[in-house]
C-alpha cells in the first residue's frame, strides 16, 4: 500500500489555487494537511475545498506534515524551507528558487544540514509535449543540437508583489528567464558557460523599476547556442514556445496554441480554453508527482535545489551582463 504523505502548501494565491492544490488532490496516496497564508480568510478559501487546515503560521504547518509546498512570494521562500528543515520537513519550492545566490545557498545548507531534500518545482522538464521532443533529440532524429530558443511573454504577472523587487527579487528575468533557461540546459544537456543579457522597462514603468523585457544569448560549454525571450510586456496576451534546432532538423513546441481557440480582451486579459487541463499539459501534475515518488522510493529528481540554484547562477550573470553591458561568465555552479 502507497504511504500517505502529507502536504502543507504556503501560498494562497492563483498558483497555489489553480494549479498545486488542484494536482496535489489528485496524488494518491497524498493528503493536503494544510494551507498557509497571510490572513485566515484567504486561507480558508483555498483550504476549503481539500479539507485542509487554514494558517498563518508556517511552523504550525510544517510540524504537522511531511513535505511543505512552498507557493508564495520570493521573499517567503529562504525563511519557509528554513523552518521546514528544522521540523525534519521536506521542502519543494516553487520558481525562482530564491531572490538571490546567497539566500539559495543558505536553503540548499540547511536541508543538507537536517538531512532533508528540497525539490525545485520546474514544470519545463515535465511537460509532455517537451518530454516527447527530448526522446526525439535523444534518439537522433535531428541531429546533432547546436541551438535552442524560448520565449515565454505575459501581458502582467497576476499579483502586485511581482511589481517590489524586494520582494521578488527583480523583473522578468527572474521570473520568466529560470523557465527559459531551464528549458535550454535541459535541451542543450551541457552548463551555460556565458550570458550576454539586454533588458530594459518599457510596458510597466510606472508600476516597477524592474525589467518587463529581456533578451538573453547564451554559450553553452559544449559549443551550442541559446537564446531567452522572456517579458511581462506582451499586452493581452501570453507566449510559450521552444525550439531546437539540429543539423538534420528542427522541433518547434508551441506550448500555449495547441487549443484551438484563444481569445484576448483588452481589459480583461487572455483566456484559453483548454483541451487538456492546464495542470496536465503543463506539467505539474507530473511533477508534483515526481517529487512525491522520489520521497517514497529515495530516487534522485529530475528538479531539485541545486538545479534551481544553478538557474540562479545564469540569472545572476545575466544581471551583471545588463549592468556592465558585456557578455559575463557563470560563476561556480553546484554540479
Amino acid at each position: 500500500m502507497t504511504r500517505e504523505i502529507g502536504v502543507a502548501v504556503v501560498g494562497a494565491g492563483f498558483w497555489a489555487r489553480e494549479m498545486h492544490l488542484p494536482a496535489l488532490a489528485q496524488l494518491p496516496g497524498v493528503k493536503i494537511t494544510s494551507v498557509v497564508a497571510t490572513s485566515q480568510e484567504s486561507a480558508r478559501r483555498a483550504a476549503e475545498p481539500y479539507e485542509a487546515k487554514a494558517l498563518t503560521g508556517i511552523a504550525e504547518a510544517a510540524a504537522e506534515a511531511d513535505v511543505l509546498d512552498i507557493v508564495a512570494p520570493p521573499d517567503v521562500h529562504l525563511p519557509a524551507v528554513e523552518i521546514a528543515a528544522a521540523h525534519g520537513t521536506h521542502a519543494l519550492c516553487i520558481k525562482p528558487l530564491a531572490r538571490s545566490l546567497d539566500e539559495a545557498d543558505r536553503m540548499l545548507a540547511a536541508v543538507e544540514a537536517a538531512g532533508t531534500r528540497l525539490f525545485y518545482a520546474e514544470n519545463v522538464p515535465f511537460i509532455p509535449a517537451l518530454q516527447a521532443a527530448r526522446k526525439a533529440v535523444d534518439a537522433g532524429d535531428i541531429g546533432e543540437v547546436f541551438r535552442v530558443k524560448a520565449c515565454e511573454g505575459i501581458g502582467q504577472p497576476h499579483s502586485p508583489w511581482f511589481f517590489d523587487p524586494e520582494r521578488s527579487g527583480g523583473g522578468a528575468i527572474r521570473d520568466m528567464a529560470v523557465h527559459s533557461l531551464e528549458f535550454c540546459r535541459f535541451f542543450a544537456r551541457s552548463t551555460v558557460s556565458t550570458v550576454y543579457a539586454e533588458a530594459g522597462t518599457f510596458v510597466h514603468q510606472k508600476r516597477t523599476t524592474a525589467e518587463d523585457t529581456a533578451v538573453l544569448t547564451l554559450r553553452f560549454a559544449n559549443g551550442v547556442i541559446g537564446q531567452c525571450e522572456d517579458s511581462w510586456s506582451l499586452t493581452g496576451a501570453m507566449d510559450s514556445r521552444f525550439e531546437v534546432f539540429g543539423t538534420e532538423g528542427r522541433i518547434l513546441v508551441d506550448n500555449l496554441h495547441r487549443q484551438p481557440l484563444q481569445v484576448v480582451n483588452q481589459s480583461a486579459g487572455w483566456s484559453y480554453p483548454l483541451p487538456i487541463a492546464g495542470l496536465v499539459a503543463d506539467g505539474h501534475l507530473a511533477m508534483l508527482g515526481h517529487f512525491l515518488d522520489c520521497l517514497r522510493t529515495g530516487a534522485p529528481s529530475l528538479s531539485d535545489g541545486h538545479v534551481g540554484r544553478d538557474v540562479l547562477a545564469v540569472v545572476d550573470a545575466a544581471y551583471r551582463s545588463v549592468a556592465s553591458g558585456r557578455r559575463e561568465e557563470i560563476k561556480e555552479t553546484t554540479r
